[in-house]
This record gives C-alpha cells, sequence and structure tokens, in this order.
C-alpha cells in the first residue's frame, strides 16, 4: 500500500489568483479497503464538503486556519472555469527531476504556476478560462485533466511559481498527446451502411468501467464478468485468466478511487428534531414531498406517460392532479428515454389545449432531456443534471428500465438496489421530488399487492417513498389507481377513465372490481 498522503503545505507562493478565491476546502487522508484516499472538509464546519455545492467550500485563510489547527490539508475546487493539470508520479521524490522530457518541457512553458503535489511525485497545473478539449478524455496514464467536480490537494511547493495562467494552447497540446479521444462510430444510415460488428471487448470493459465506479470489489467483478462471458458463449475467451484478471484491475484503475463520504457522524436526537421543527413540505399533497424518490408503477401501453405529462404540467402550473392532488407551483425536467421529441410536443400542446390555456404558461417552468438517441448511463445523466443548477422541483425519470446498463437485471435485488440508490442520493442533493416510471410484472395483475405490482426485485418496492399502482379496471379505459406513502396519511384508491388526452377521476365505480384477464359476463 502507498504511504499515507502528507497535508503539509506552504502558502508563499500560491498565486494571488486562486487565495482570494472562495473556492477552499481541507482534506484529510482515510484508508479505506486497503487503499488511502483524500476526503474533502468543509472548512467552516468540518463536515465533508462536496464538489458540486459552494456551500461546503470557504476562504483560503479559513481553510488554512483549520489546517493549522487539526493537521488537515489544503485543497481548492476546479470549476467555473477553473481547470487543473495532474500529472502523477513523473518526479523524482528526491530530487524532484521529471524523467519524461516532453512532460518537463511542457511544465516550463505552460505559462501557468505549477506545483509538486503533496507527495513529491506529481505535478500540478492550475488554469483559469480555459475547458478540456471536446475530443479528449479525463485521464489516461500519468495525465489526468479536469475541469469540474474535482479538487486538487494544494502543497505550495512550486516547480514554476507563476500568477495562474490561461493558456488553451498548452491544454490542448497535453490532451492531444496523452488523451485523445477517438470520434465514436457514427450510427449507420437506414441505407447503404452496414452496422459494425458487436465488440464483446469493448462491452466487457464497459461494463467493469461501470461496476468500478459503483465501488464493486474486484473479485465480484471478475465473477459477474466470467458469468457473463459464459452466458454470451464465451467458455474459450472466459478460461483465459489473465483476460478477465487485466480487465478488471485496469477498469478498477481507470475508474480510481471513489469519493468516499467521511467518517460516519452520529447526530444527537434533539440536535436533529431542533433543526428540523416541521416536516418537509409536499410538493405533491398527500403523495410525494421535495428530495422523495416515487416510483408509478402501471401496465405496458396503459398511457403512463400521458399520465407523467399531465403531473409535469400539473406542478409547472400550480394546479390540481387528478384526484384532488394540489400541486406547489414548480420547475419541472422530464428526462424520457422513449418518445421522439415530435411525439412529447404533440401530448404536451393537446394535453395544455385540453385543460383550457396557452402553452405560455410553461415558459421557463418546464424542461425536457431527451435521452432516445443519448447511451449515457445514470451516472452521467444525474451528474449532468446536478451540474445544470437549475433548482428543479420535479424531475421524471420516464422510463426507469432504461437506465439499467448491460450486465444489470431487472430481477435482481443486488442491482436494483445499486441503481435505486443512486436516485435516492440525487433526489436528497438536488432535493427534487423524481419518480420513477416502470412497467409491471408478467402474469395477471388484480391479486398482486401494491408494492408487489412492480416488474424485477423487490428493492424497487422498499426503496421509494411513494409506490403508485396503476391497475386496468374491468370497465374499459378504465383504471384503478393505488398508493404506499411513506410519509404520510394512508390515501385511497382512485378510479381514473382515459379520455384523451388525459386521466379524468372516473367516479361510480367499484375500485375492487379489477380486470382478471376474463371477459365480464353479460348480464
Amino acid at each position: 500500500m502507498k504511504p499515507q498522503p502528507r497535508t503539509a503545505f506552504d502558502v508563499e507562493e500560491i498565486p494571488e489568483e486562486m487565495t482570494r478565491e472562495p473556492r477552499w476546502v481541507n482534506w484529510r487522508a482515510v484508508q479505506r479497503d486497503g487503499k488511502w484516499t483524500k476526503v474533502p472538509v468543509d472548512p467552516k464546519t468540518g463536515a465533508p464538503a462536496r464538489a458540486n455545492d459552494p456551500a461546503t467550500w470557504g476562504t483560503f485563510e479559513r481553510s488554512v486556519a483549520r489546517a493549522t489547527v487539526e493537521e488537515l490539508g489544503i485543497g481548492f475546487m476546479l470549476g467555473d472555469g477553473w481547470l487543473g493539470v495532474d500529472l502523477d508520479s513523473i518526479a523524482d521524490p528526491v530530487t524532484g527531476i521529471i524523467a519524461d522530457q516532453w512532460l518537463a518541457d511542457w511544465a516550463r512553458d505552460c505559462g501557468t504556476f505549477v506545483e509538486y503535489s503533496p507527495s513529491g511525485t506529481g505535478l500540478h497545473a492550475v488554469f483559469r478560462g480555459v475547458v478540456v478539449p471536446a475530443d479528449s478524455q479525463n485521464r489516461r496514464g500519468p495525465v489526468e485533466v479536469y475541469d469540474r467536480a474535482r479538487f486538487f490537494c494544494i502543497s505550495g511547493r512550486a516547480l514554476y511559481s507563476r500568477p495562474v495562467g490561461g493558456s488553451q494552447t498548452a491544454v490542448d497540446a497535453l490532451c492531444a498527446r496523452f488523451l485523445h479521444r477517438e470520434a465514436s462510430m457514427a450510427s449507420p444510415a437506414a441505407e447503404g451502411r452496414v452496422e459494425a460488428p458487436r465488440d464483446d471487448s469493448a462491452l466487457d470493459w464497459k461494463l467493469c468501467c461501470s461496476l468500478a465506479a459503483q465501488g464493486w470489489a474486484e473479485d465480484e467483478i471478475r465473477e459477474l464478468l466470467r458469468a457473463k462471458m459464459l452466458h454470451e458463449g464465451r467458455e474459450e475467451k472466459a478460461a483465459r485468466r489473465d483476460y478477465i484478471e487485466r480487465t478488471v484491475a485496469n477498469a478498477v484503475r481507470t475508474a480510481g478511487e471513489r469519493p468516499e463520504a467521511g467518517p460516519l457522524e452520529t447526530r444527537p436526537l434533539l440536535e436533529i428534531i431542533r433543526e428540523n421543527p416541521v416536516q418537509t413540505p409536499y410538493l405533491v399533497h398527500r403523495l410525494l414531498r421535495r428530495g422523495e424518490v416515487g416510483a408509478v408503477i402501471a401496465p405496458p401501453k396503459c398511457r403512463k406517460s400521458f399520465l407523467m405529462h399531465d403531473l409535469a404540467i400539473a406542478v409547472a402550473t400550480g394546479r390540481s392532479w387528478f384526484g384532488g392532488f394540489q400541486c406547489e407551483a414548480g420547475r419541472v425536467l422530464l428526462v424520457d428515454n422513449e418518445l421522439t421529441l415530435s411525439t412529447i410536443s404533440d401530448r404536451i400542446r393537446n394535453i395544455v389545449g385540453n385543460m383550457g390555456f396557452g402553452l405560455g404558461a410553461l415558459e421557463g417552468r418546464f424542461d425536457c432531456l431527451a435521452l432516445r438517441e443519448d447511451d449515457r448511463n445514470l451516472d452521467a445523466v444525474l451528474r449532468g443534471i446536478l451540474e445544470l443548477e437549475q433548482g428543479y422541483d420535479l424531475i421524471i425519470f420516464d422510463a426507469l428500465y432504461m437506465f439499467l446498463e448491460k450486465g444489470m437485471d431487472e430481477n435482481s435485488n443486488a442491482d436494483m438496489t445499486v441503481l435505486l440508490r443512486k436516485f435516492r442520493r440525487f433526489a436528497s442533493r438536488s432535493q427534487a421530488a423524481c419518480i420513477l416510471v416502470h412497467h409491471t410484472s408478467k402474469g395477471a395483475q388484480h391479486m398482486k399487492e401494491t408494492t408487489d405490482y412492480g416488474a424485477g426485485a423487490g428493492a424497487l418496492s422498499r426503496a421509494v417513498d411513494l409506490h403508485m399502482a396503476v391497475y386496468r379496471h374491468e370497465e374499459d379505459d378504465t383504471f384503478v389507481a393505488r398508493f404506499e406513502v411513506r410519509s404520510g396519511a394512508p390515501v385511497a384508491p382512485i378510479g381514473i377513465q382515459w379520455n384523451y388526452p388525459r386521466f379524468t377521476v372516473a367516479t361510480g365505480i367499484d375500485v375492487d372490481e379489477l380486470y382478471t384477464g376474463r371477459k365480464k359476463k353479460s348480464e
């Protein structure tokens, strides 16, 4: 194991451009799973700091003061035009000599502040007003370049004591030499083109990187990769021990150490009660509060997307949703990975027209993130939404199954738990109410409890704060909505009827008379 990272630092040569920015944190070295990781600390409170929350950063002076008292390091948050280059393990720890002549020349000529890393074996270069090139990845070998969602552990031991520079040319040159990413192959045209052959090794790599980023242990990733290969009939390659070992080891190395949440901290109960004298307010009254996650489960092709579009419009305009569920007015983001843009447009226009008001009421209140043609994974999508900093009050993810990655199984409690924990953390960080749209399990549904209604593993029912199940009723175009609410009073089932383009409350029906798959006998 590598030695414990050193927290010592010098302040004299840190550029003034950096010291006057309120982007400073502290950090402590924490050992996790046999490795040292650097955990950012809020210099004001001592609590964990977050790269996407400037409220957990502070001034240079406060960071230095806490570091001096508690023997912590100091760190600088990248982003908002601040870019950092990290050249790992390229310098001799005793002499400071850089063996790679190209990198040595680059550090000399890049025109910005360059320091030794806390270990003394790496270099940090800090720029302002530049970005990572579009055709560059962030990390390969000893070279890393970031312009957001990272912090640098600052040593202040300058190799080149200069003001912070803004040479995009220097960054472009480094990225072109070490981090250039080949353009992905475009989708073949409908005619005259042949699809590229399936690249099993690339899919293996993508799976392993995803699992490593989620914090899976290496032996767990190896077993899952081996099972995947055997299932695909690639027994011969799976028997090559070096392939699985090498692929997993490289994926773990590439993914890097996952961010740590810091040491566990208990809170006195009475302190919690004093800080939270009232429950978080509802966004959708009686059903869902801000910061909570809800699941809406319905059979395929029963127009659940219309139901969600109706909810989105109700929140965007502060109207009531079906059944008298009053919505607080707020900003809405619809994350859709199934429908075309023209279909979304047509549905929203028709629903708004049916409600009897103009589309202008949605101006600045309703955004759409269309992922039908986008192959970003869930981590990238959630991170991207947080980075937008739009302050959405309601975010609808339609549909959940499309966020399952290669190698994940909706019937696996372990896989679904990983997926749902990501949504719960996202809801807590964004403080948005989040809705996950999912389909029903196979077979007859009328005898199933509300929390057993969704397809796949039972983790879904246990992980969410609202479980809304839509059952088919014996009457045509009629459904029954049942609810399980974690943080509020029980909500009675409601009958709803489909009248294009909206659902309305169905009065006078027996909510227990569900569709069984058999035709009703004639009276």
